[in-house]
């Protein structure tokens, strides 16, 4: 459990970020892709940026001015034999990373207890699903490539149209959870390295679908 000390911290450096690139997320909206490129608005719609390419450059070692694309096919280290775009395998990296410490942030289970009790039980099917359409999700609207299939953010954060969302008791997250939420991405992030640069993009991402995930 992060102490009050810790998740104030995080929220500053969160806050600090945000400010930091609100120029980077004006100058992605004003190249956004029109309605009809995301017709069920299930992922904010970004125009393809060099975030991809910075994220498959960095996941490759690279390091300064960045000279990869981050499509380009690489060795996937979770599946021998098997080839994965650069800027995915960042994103997926950054995301199983994020999803261990939401696991074990307390304050966060009443919204998975679905699949805190499957891992608990040696299944986790739930898990990888979860991994792939989050990945899916970032991957999504980082690149503008149509690879997320999931359900919109306003129904998979409401326990009465995804049941495994939360509880009855617990059917919708608040914005502080939200806030703890982004907090838990940043930790992982820092985790990996990844630049601050980088991160305060990916906040800002996430952000931008916090009217959709907050309905409490």
């Amino acid at each position: 459990m992060y102490s009050q000390a810790q998740k104030k911290s995080g929220k500053a450096k969160i806050n600090i970020l945000l400010v930091l690139f609100l120029g980077v997320f004006l100058s992605f909206t004003s190249c956004k892709k029109d309605n009809g490129d995301n017709p069920d608005n299930n992922t904010p719609a970004l125009a393809s940026t060099p975030l991809y390419d910075t994220l498959g450059w960095f996941i490759q070692g690279g390091q300064g001015e960045v000279k990869g694309s981050g499509t380009a096919m690489i060795a996937d280290p979770d599946n021998p034999g098997a080839k994965i775009q650069a800027g995915r395998l960042a994103i997926r990296t950054v995301v199983k990373s994020a999803l261990s410490v939401i696991a074990s942030d307390t304050s966060l289970a009443v919204y998975f207890p679905t699949l805190l009790n499957e891992v608990g039980a040696g299944n986790t099917t739930g898990l990888a699903n979860l991994l792939g359409s989050f990945t899916d999700f970032v991957q999504q609207a980082v690149s503008g490539q149509k690879v997320y299939k999931g359900k919109t953010m306003l129904a998979a954060h409401n326990h009465s149209t995804y049941s495994r969302f939360g509880s009855t008791a617990h059917p919708v997250a608040d914005e502080a959870d939200f806030n703890q939420f982004i907090n838990d991405v940043v930790i992982a992030a820092q985790s990996l390295n990844v630049p601050n640069s980088v991160i305060g993009q990916l906040g800002v991402l996430l952000t931008s679908v916090k009217g959709d995930v907050v309905q409490g």
